[in-house]
């Protein structure tokens, strides 16, 4: 590889890194709108799909994105599983941390609740982020 190729190779990865960075400030925007905003009870969240509440699918889809998008904007250490394992179980304790403060202070509305369920939900999209991103690790050797 020639030294214009590896310049090439890492302007992309700057602005990758960059363009994710970005990606993830606007996920975190969004979820807290999406949990903080009164609505006006157009959407019903009481009703169940497949008995699950349409509540907790939202609250599982929220976070589901939150291990790919940390890997893709602070994961740089590649060529060790225990490097991404133990950047996965930060990643996994700072979303549970969000999802838990969260849920604390929708409890200081008057249009939110506290809901243990809710947290639940958030750690299970984790949990299932996190496994998406160690079987993408896994398959592409991007460790």
């Amino acid at each position: 590889m020639s030294a214009g190729d590896k310049s090439k190779t890492s302007l992309m990865k700057l602005k990758f890194t960059w363009l994710s960075r970005g990606l993830m400030l606007l996920y975190a925007m969004t979820v807290c709108l999406l949990c903080f905003t009164h609505f006006d009870g157009s959407i019903n969240m009481n009703e169940e799909w497949f008995g699950i509440g349409k509540d907790k699918i939202a609250h599982f889809l929220m976070f589901l994105p939150f291990p790919i998008l940390m890997y893709m904007a602070f994961h740089t250490h590649h060529g060790n599983p225990w490097r991404l394992i133990i950047f996965m179980t930060v990643t996994i304790l700072i979303g549970a941390g969000s999802g838990a403060g969260i849920e604390l202070l929708q409890m200081t509305t008057k249009y939110r609740s506290c809901d243990i369920l809710d947290f639940r939900a958030d750690c299970i999209g984790l949990l299932a982020g996190s496994f998406l991103v160690m079987i993408y690790a896994a398959v592409s050797r991007k460790w």
